[in-house]
């Protein structure tokens, strides 16, 4: 599809870093779509200096996660998000969390928002969305925003100094962790000889 002119872009993902590494085709997908956009990503601060780094974004602004009891930190994000004035947001986290975001765009005119949170401008309206792996979701999800191809991810932006690690060419770097109530994700233990 066609580039859009929308001036200012948000798009919000939270984390984890498994899911930012799925999400990179997604990111770089919305930039390719709004090119002369300025794109900011919402996110949380481990992966900040990350995603900093990427050719995808204009700037980054850090989610302090206010707590359901301080509305004071409630009320600065809703003001710093109405101030942002962005045209289009694209909610990659759609989370409960997110959806509050939207609802936090109002009273009034809210920006356009691909979601899943109730009243959206662009609904990621499968029911079997849960169901499906986290980057045919992502894709669906944008190709119902109007973006119809997304391309796989891309980390060669990503640079580092590991000559200290002495590693013999090719190598691979396996990272075994999975969040304690995704069991489902994490590598079997039997299968670490593999």
């Amino acid at each position: 599809m066609a580039a859009e002119s929308a001036a200012s872009i948000l798009v919000i993902k939270l984390g984890a870093l498994g899911d930012m590494v799925l999400a990179l085709g997604p990111f770089a997908a919305i930039r390719r779509h709004h090119p002369d956009a300025r794109i900011t990503l919402l996110t949380t601060q481990p992966y900040e200096e990350f995603l900093r780094a990427s050719p995808y974004f204009d700037d980054i602004w850090i989610d302090r996660r206010p707590s359901l009891l301080r509305m004071d930190q409630w009320l600065a994000l809703r003001s710093r998000l109405r101030g942002g004035r962005f045209d289009r947001v694209y909610d990659l986290q759609t989370s409960d969390r997110s959806g509050w975001y939207f609802r936090l765009m109002g009273p009034g005119p809210r920006p356009q928002w691909s979601g899943i949170a109730p009243g959206c401008s662009h609904p990621h309206a499968n029911p079997g969305r849960d169901f499906m792996h986290s980057i045919e979701r992502q894709n669906e999800q944008l190709k119902m925003a109007g973006i119809d191809d997304v391309p796989d991810a891309d980390l060669s932006w990503v640079a580092g100094d590991i000559s200290r690690f002495v590693l013999a060419e090719p190598y691979a770097l396996m990272v075994p962790g999975g969040a304690p109530h995704r069991p489902a994700k994490r590598w079997p233990e039997s299968c670490y000889g593999d």
